[in-house]
């Protein structure tokens, strides 16, 4: 039987190209919609603009969204760690709802039961992630996976929603940063 190709490097690539992608549709947004103010508003504002910082935001959320999804699988395919494939899983399905989020804007009802499961299933991959890495003796990466769920932890007791949104989601791309690094560095030791 043929081994299976280590794709690995090429899935964490999508998952790099997927923040850029969301940084730039916020950034087109944010330079759009000049009402918007980064801790007041909430991001998903920007998806019922009456400007095209609307599209820009409803789009960057859905081909994020279709990047994380295949970071995710990739992640799952060519991992042995169980932390790692879990993670992966929960990534897909985060993703899944990211997507969603450019479709079903704050204006319809079901907004928020997208964005709430999008931020569960993403507060959970990271949370399963860095048990793989710990596993994995990727104590670095386990402790930026371990700190970045504690520092959305206490922004969503302790912060308002846009608050939470903002800072949030930045602190999930460092970390989705920082985890595709870990992969191109470590492909298939796991």
């Amino acid at each position: 039987m043929k081994a299976l190709k280590d794709n690995s490097i090429a899935f964490s690539w999508f998952g790099i190209i997927g923040v850029a992608v969301f940084i730039i549709a916020w950034m087109c947004a944010a330079s759009i919609d000049a009402t918007w103010q980064f801790g007041v508003n909430t991001l998903s504002e920007f998806g019922i603009s009456d400007t095209d910082a609307s599209y820009y935001f409803n789009y960057g959320c859905r081909i994020t969204g279709i990047l994380i999804v295949v970071t995710g699988i990739g992640r799952v395919l060519y991992s042995k760690n169980a932390g790692y494939t879990i993670g992966g899983i929960l990534l897909a399905v985060g993703g899944f709802f990211l997507a969603l989020v450019g479709v079903y804007t704050m204006d319809t009802d079901a907004h928020s039961l997208v964005a709430v499961c999008m931020a569960v299933f993403l507060f959970a991959a990271i949370i399963a992630i860095a048990a793989g890495n710990w596993a994995a003796d990727r104590k670095v990466f386990a402790g930026v996976g371990i700190a970045s769920a504690f520092i959305l932890f206490v922004l969503a007791i302790a912060g308002d929603t846009a608050v939470l949104e903002a800072y949030g989601i930045i602190v999930a791309m460092i970390w989705f940063l920082a985890e595709s690094v870990n992969v191109i560095l470590y492909r298939r030791k796991d």
